[in-house]
């Protein structure tokens, strides 16, 4: 099985270092969020594809997923069946009809299972938050179905910022971590932001690495948090639906 991931920053699933857009390990050098991925592989699949076979991984960059939407609508490629507006894809539907069909194409190529996470942040303010969260997740799910992956397109979006997961674990030992999804700023310049609390929660010390061996030194349960908050338990039933259709 491959594992396609596309992120947004080096912070969350992380970032490639060779320049392509495309990368495996050694070249993929993964973020925090990837280590979830791969916790949630373990817990439902029985086998931790970083332990056993990490270039099981390949990570495709966000500007990567718009030149292949710009090379597309370069080809005038028409939509199939019902016509969707510029409206109907907003947000992220682009992404991850794009990384839809990389996901295919490397299936093909590789001649093997593949699933797809999409992580995007929600972001927004307090007010808007679950709305505006709903309407994004229902952008990936969307954009997903387009490229024909469908149940095998992962959405990975944190309400409001994969900060929040982390703090959960971190700073609120797996307890009223609910509240975080409501109280957390999603704007990173506000005062007391969520980068800003993890940093604080971590001593100072919350850069990409940091954060990886965090993980890896005290764990994350996986099943706490989805019991706690609405955005890691949507992310790990679509990882659960994602296994099934294997």
């Amino acid at each position: 099985m491959i594992i396609l991931l596309s992120g947004e920053g080096p912070t969350d699933l992380g970032t490639c270092v060779n320049g392509q857009g495309l990368c495996r390990v050694p070249d993929f050098q993964y973020g925090p969020m990837t280590l979830l991925v791969d916790k949630e592989l373990e817990a439902h699949n029985y086998y931790s594809p970083l332990e056993t076979s990490d270039e099981s991984y390949i990570f495709i960059s966000k500007p990567r997923l718009t030149d292949l939407m710009d090379e597309k609508s370069g080809r005038n490629v028409a939509f199939r069946g019902k016509k969707q507006t510029t409206r109907d894809r907003g947000y992220f539907f682009d992404n991850a009809w794009m990384l839809g069909e990389e996901a295919l194409r490397l299936a093909t190529e590789h001649d093997s299972p593949v699933i797809a996470v999409l992580f995007r942040d929600c972001d927004g303010n307090n007010q808007s938050g679950q709305q505006l969260w709903q309407t994004k997740i229902q952008s990936i799910r969307d954009g997903f179905e387009r490229s024909g992956l469908c149940e095998r397109g992962i959405a990975m979006v944190p309400r409001p910022k994969s900060e929040a997961w982390l703090l959960c674990a971190i700073r609120n030992n797996y307890q009223h971590c609910a509240r975080l999804e409501d109280t957390l700023p999603g704007n990173d310049d506000a005062p007391n932001s969520a980068k800003q609390q993890l940093d604080e929660a971590m001593g100072n010390a919350s850069s990409r690495l940091e954060q990886v061996l965090w993980i890896n030194e005290n764990g994350f349960d996986g099943a706490a948090v989805a019991g706690e908050m609405e955005s890691y338990r949507s992310f790990s039933l679509d990882m659960q639906r994602a296994l099934r259709s294997l």
